[in-house]
């Protein structure tokens, strides 16, 4: 088990991280994921980036990054994302050749799901690869 201070430092150490030290907090970013330790309290705060507004991450996937680490809780997170992406992206495939059937819509879906399914692909390998180790 790691202490979200672990967590962060696993984070701030990361070479494929992105870091960013502010008056009063410093934060890292990877794929979906932000860290943020605030200077002052010492509180840490793990988010979910990819939607419209970052949410605080849930007891479920904030317990993953405590039992595996800072990577692979990533990786974890931004998959789900992708899967929630592609649901969407298969819905509305559906929507459109059950409805108007835009050829060009479908297509640019079609491309959009493919991109996502590379996507999703390759950092699925990614995390199969950190479990093996």
């Amino acid at each position: 088990m790691f202490s979200l201070e672990e967590i962060f430092d696993q984070a701030f150490t990361d070479n494929k991280s992105v870091k960013r030290i502010e008056n009063g907090y410093q934060c890292v970013m990877l794929l979906d994921v932000k860290i943020l330790k605030d200077d002052y309290t010492h509180e840490i705060d793990l988010l979910n980036t990819s939607k419209r507004y970052y949410k605080r991450l849930t007891d479920y996937e904030s317990d993953t990054f405590k039992e595996k680490g800072w990577r692979y809780g990533v990786y974890v997170v931004t998959l789900a994302n992708y899967r929630s992406k592609l649901d969407k992206v298969e819905k509305s495939i559906r929507d459109e050749v059950n409805g108007k059937g835009s050829e060009k819509t479908i297509k640019q879906l079609k491309a959009t799901r493919d991109s996502l399914m590379s996507s999703y692909t390759q950092l699925n390998n990614k995390l199969n690869e950190q479990t093996e180790l």
